[in-house]
């Protein structure tokens, strides 16, 4: 007798623990689903999805294929990549044979597609061997003595014999000649540049330094300052990360805004908060200003055929690229160096 009633009521507490657990489980799904639904809404109530935001990050799938939609909206900021250089019968001719590398289908048409694939390469291409040049360009000037730094001096020396000069030549030049002007005008550019990346010490340089100082998109450190930069000057209460309302402040030619007006709101919450915690960290805004990112050759390539485009067919000939040919010179498709310090 006492055996079964001791039986029975270790069933009946099993029982009960296992109810139990049922109904805590099913309470905290309940809590789980309730905090979830109230997540989606934002201050005034309205879900996330009635904004501009996705339901996953974008540059997950970057390079991504273009539609021509895409292609033909006016949404991005092409001023920014609407520039111009002088145009002559050698460039022309260099156009005509870029164009058959671009197309790579063969078709005789260049897509935006093939235009943003040419331009994330020939940026890699780019980094690349600033990198690559670095190294060897620095070891080349930093003799007077060789110390692991580059002098300002140093540098200068070196600048000139490039021009085919040398320092008392280069005082008694010609002022009125307009070459003279622009070598003087690129000296006092270079030492503008120069007291901006000398952090160590004003008259030297050391390797890292001198990466900034020559190809401030190749180097890692050049894109923190800036980073640093932008949340400095906008990140108005000191948490050091942007809100959509301190973003919404930055200046619309800013390195970190690429698109119109009426698109910030979705460039804010879709292309550059990759957490979508509604804030822009540093490390976020490091990924978007990176020139790495495939966002900015994405944005390039829709900005190059929307000028360029001038049938509309969301394809280019070589006739319509030969048209716009200044833009496209000085565009990352041609002269990614000079295109990336314009920028930087």
């Amino acid at each position: 007798m006492n055996l079964c009633y001791l039986l029975s009521s270790k069933v009946l507490r099993k029982k009960y623990v296992a109810l139990t657990c049922v109904i805590l489980i099913f309470f905290l799904a309940v809590f789980i689903l309730f905090r979830l639904t109230k997540s989606g809404r934002n201050e005034d109530g309205r879900n996330v999805s009635e904004r501009t935001r996705l339901t996953s990050p974008i540059e997950l799938s970057w390079p991504f294929p273009i539609t021509q939609e895409q292609a033909k909206k006016n949404s991005i900021n092409v001023n920014l990549f609407k520039k111009n250089v002088a145009v002559d019968n050698v460039q022309i001719e260099r156009l005509r044979k870029t164009f058959p590398l671009i197309d790579s289908n063969g078709d005789s048409f260049v897509s935006t597609n093939e235009l943003q694939n040419w331009i994330i390469s020939k940026v890699k291409e780019h980094i690349q061997g600033a990198l690559r040049e670095n190294i060897f360009l620095f070891t080349s000037i930093d003799t007077l003595p060789r110390n692991g730094r580059v002098s300002w001096e140093e540098y200068q020396t070196w600048f000139l014999k490039k021009n085919g000069l040398n320092s008392s030549e280069f005082l008694n030049l010609d002022e009125k000649n307009p070459q003279t002007r622009t070598l003087r005008e690129k000296i006092a550019w270079d030492q503008a540049a120069w007291s901006e990346t000398a952090k160590t010490e004003p008259d030297f340089l050391n390797l890292d330094e001198f990466l900034s100082f020559r190809h401030p998109e190749s180097s890692s450190s050049s894109l923190l300052s800036k980073a640093d930069d932008i949340i400095g000057e906008y990140d108005r209460d000191a948490d050091e990360s942007l809100t959509w309302e301190e973003y919404s402040s930055i200046p619309i030619n800013s390195i970190l805004v690429k698109y119109t007006e009426d698109k910030r709101e979705e460039e804010f919450y879709n292309f550059i908060d990759r957490n979508r915690d509604g804030k822009l960290d540093k490390r976020e805004i490091l990924a978007y200003v990176d020139p790495r990112n495939p966002r900015h050759s994405h944005l390039e390539a829709i900005a190059l055929m929307q000028l360029s485009d001038k049938n509309g067919d969301s394809q280019l000939s070589v006739d319509e690229i030969i048209s716009s040919a200044g833009i496209f010179l000085a565009s990352k498709v041609i002269d990614t160096e000079t295109n990336f310090h314009d920028e930087f």
